[in-house]
């Protein structure tokens, strides 16, 4: 058995969990409330923060935008409803 050989399984196996850790996004969409109105982002809390200045409010971030959908919906804070950042 050659070097190569033993050396090869274990770099594949490094380069599998590596790329399975680099997949998952890290809370890319955030349910927000800016001008008093609930929305979905996918910003940053910088380019929001650019963006809007401190009219706006992040209620919860999530990793994938259908999950900040359900939450929004199943917590009443649907994009257009009414909100406030107190």
């Amino acid at each position: 058995m050659t070097f190569a050989s033993q050396v090869r399984p274990a770099a594949l196996a490094a380069a599998a969990l590596f790329s399975l850790l680099a997949v998952s996004p890290a809370s890319a969409y955030a349910v927000i409330c800016k001008s008093g109105r609930y929305d979905i982002d996918s910003r940053d809390e910088a380019q929001l923060r650019i963006a809007f200045g401190t009219s706006y409010c992040t209620m919860r971030r999530f990793s994938y935008r259908s999950d900040a959908e359900n939450f929004s919906r199943n917590n009443n804070m649907r994009p257009g409803s009414p909100c406030s950042c107190r």
